[in-house]
């Protein structure tokens, strides 16, 4: 762990120089001792991709004193203390209008359209993070064999619920946002919504699958949603 001053109120907690589920699940499992703890002067904490961000109050905790206290815990970190992840299975559409980028991405990976579905099918996904925008998710566990960069330039636009990957990582728009990640199709279920007890369905930690549905069923899907008639944390469980 490298402990790295981020102004007078805030230190961060590095595990890694890159993208590492390893260091993500070791940034949660500080989150959870220090929350544990219920230390006085801690003001918020953020778990990244592979770092734990701490906002603190110091006039009453230093950072002295808080630097201890994250040594000490991390010291006695166990995968065990790492908060309990969820599990979602997201429907995901491939199909045309919502294949963006999906024959171009094949085409440069040097794959099949049906290919490259089979492999982003089969991923076992950790959400490392959730931020940038409201309920967004950024996944790893993408197959190394899908590496793409960003596009160049990016969207102005991309749709709300688009599927995408970028470098080693996949994710799910839960707005419409500009973005520069290769759309593979799109999913039906919201990934936020400000009516719900927890606005975002998806946090740190949790694993997420993809089901591959058709048009029809992706339409249905999405006109269940937006009705309230059906909940995503019912029926992609």
């Amino acid at each position: 762990m490298r402990l790295r001053l981020a102004g007078d109120g805030m230190l961060v907690a590095e595990f890694s120089t890159g993208i590492d589920p390893a260091a993500s699940a070791r940034a949660r499992a500080l989150d959870a001792a220090l929350k544990a703890r219920a230390l006085s002067g801690v003001v918020a904490t953020m778990p990244g991709i592979r770092s734990l961000a701490i906002i603190h109050d110091p006039v009453h905790l230093t950072t002295r004193a808080l630097t201890a206290v994250l040594e000490e815990l991390e010291s006695g970190l166990t995968a065990a203390e790492a908060a309990p992840a969820h599990r979602w299975v997201l429907p995901a559409c491939y199909e045309a209008p919502h294949a963006l980028d999906l024959e171009e991405s094949a085409t440069r990976l040097g794959l099949s359209t049906d290919e490259l579905i089979a492999r982003h099918l089969a991923g076992r996904y950790t959400a490392l993070m959730v931020g940038s925008y409201p309920g967004h998710p950024y996944l790893g566990g993408l197959d190394p064999s899908l590496y793409l960069p960003r596009r160049v330039p990016p969207r102005v636009r991309v749709p709300r619920g688009s599927i995408a990957m970028a470098e080693l990582m996949t994710n799910v728009y839960p707005v419409e946002a500009p973005g520069g990640w290769n759309v593979l199709g799109c999913t039906a279920a919201p990934l936020f919504d400000l009516r719900w007890d927890n606005p975002s369905l998806l946090s740190a930690g949790d694993e997420v699958v993809f089901r591959r549905v058709g048009l029809a069923e992706h339409d249905s899907l999405l006109e269940a949603f937006t009705a309230g008639t059906l909940h995503p944390r019912e029926a992609c469980r």
